[in-house]
């Protein structure tokens, strides 16, 4: 399997949402990030036509679901970055610093319980020596590769909560892109003027503002695998909806697509395994991934791909509410029905009962983890790996908190 890397330049503000109503028009409005489908779609249509020179026939289209796409990323200065995990909350200290506290599974005291809907899983708490109220703060919604790998090494310093902040200007975390507002009208063809009453309005993702906190302009990483790989490619061609145009290039590798080697060792000898999608993911079991099952009273199994002999136990989760997925089909020229996602940062807590759990993230590292073959060609699920504590040394800035 040969992977090839894209590095994707909006020229104008991208739009990855399906249209409202708005007035007497319609409201085309983005979601702050896209999603996978939208890049697959827009990916293979674009190889489609430099592969096959426009022929989508049958067996073309056959080829192109065939071919694995993954992203999209933020990518600044040729390095990935990814969406925030939810096992974390932000108190605010005030004077821009914060303390980060971390969620992990906690066993619960005789006589406590809840209704998680699976009786083998244990909630994910604060530390115990969190006794204080407070309102978490804003989390930056993607964190550089170098501050997910600390956070999923567990190895950060005291300055890592501050780095995370919504309020943040460095190059450790990004903001979603500016949204474009704009106005339009209909056209009266005969006299060259507008129509009354038909106003539609678009809000689209801007990535060509300009960002003080990085050194290069935000871009859009993603990789495509396949037997034969592609030409090279680099041109403009529509990403997301209204045909807003972007600029295609084939690169060399880009820095995160494969597993850090402080993962790989974090992992070696430790018997708890972090999951956090890095993108959504589709599963039959809703928030639940269907390649875990009953074994004993507990969620066991092996995510898609896996290494032999690798079996995880779950047992917690962090996972934000359900997202809608839809969209138009080009394949059958109609609408995609309605589907729902786990969100991206999601995290799902594992204990490893077979296999290293340093080969789980060498081999599955940004790999689907999605439960149908074709979701998982299409980029859902993406998964980054970890390993995790208990979480009894609390917060993560006690020097702050000593100060």
């Amino acid at each position: 399997m040969k992977s090839t890397y894209f590095t994707i330049t909006p020229r104008d503000p991208v739009i990855a949402r399906d249209a409202r109503p708005f007035g007497f028009g319609i409201r085309m409005k983005s979601l702050d990030w896209p999603y996978p489908s939208v890049l697959a779609g827009s990916l293979r249509t674009m190889l489609g036509k430099t592969e096959k020179g426009g022929d989508f026939s049958p067996e073309t289209v056959l080829w192109l679901k065939d071919l694995a796409i993954s992203g999209p990323f933020p990518l600044v200065d040729g390095s990935l970055f990814f969406p925030a995990p939810k096992d974390i909350l932000l108190k605010d200290l005030k004077n821009d610093r914060f303390e980060a506290f971390p969620l992990r599974p906690a066993e619960m005291d005789k006589g406590e319980g809840c209704d998680l809907p699976h009786p083998a899983l244990l909630p994910a708490m604060l530390p115990e020596d969190v006794t204080d109220e407070f309102k978490p703060a804003n989390v930056a919604p993607f964190w550089s590769l170098k501050t997910m790998v600390s956070w999923l090494t567990e190895s950060t310093d005291p300055s890592f909560p501050s780095r995370i902040s919504a309020v943040h200007k460095g190059a450790d975390s990004l903001q979603y892109p500016e949204k474009d507002a704009r106005i339009h009208v209909k056209i009266v063809d005969e006299r060259g003027v507008a129509d009354d009453g038909m106003l539609f309005e678009t809000i689209g993702l801007d990535f060509t503002a300009k960002r003080k906190s990085v050194g290069d302009q935000v871009r859009i990483a993603a990789r495509m695998d396949s037997d034969g790989g592609c030409s090279r490619v680099d041109t403009l061609h529509p990403f997301g909806g209204e045909r807003r145009l972007a600029h295609w290039r084939s690169c060399d590798d880009q820095k995160g697509w494969t597993c850090p080697a402080e993962i790989k060792t974090s992992l070696e000898k430790c018997g708890r395994v972090r999951m956090v999608l890095a993108t959504p993911a589709i599963f039959s079991g809703g928030w639940l991934p269907g390649w875990l099952g009953e074994k004993k009273g507990q969620l066991v199994g092996s995510p898609p791909g896996g290494p032999d002999g690798l079996e995880l136990k779950l047992v917690s989760a962090c996972v934000d509410r359900w997202k809608p997925l839809s969209g138009w089909s080009l394949e059958t020229r109609g609408p995609k029905a309605i589907r729902r996602v786990v969100p991206s940062g999601s995290v799902y807590f594992f204990e490893r009962l077979g296999e290293s759990a340093a080969a789980v993230a060498e081999t599955l590292w940004l790999q689907s983890v999605s439960d149908d073959p074709q979701d998982r060609l299409d980029g859902f699920g993406l998964a980054l790996w970890g390993s995790w504590s208990n979480g009894e040394k609390g917060s993560i800035s006690d020097e702050m908190k000593e100060e």
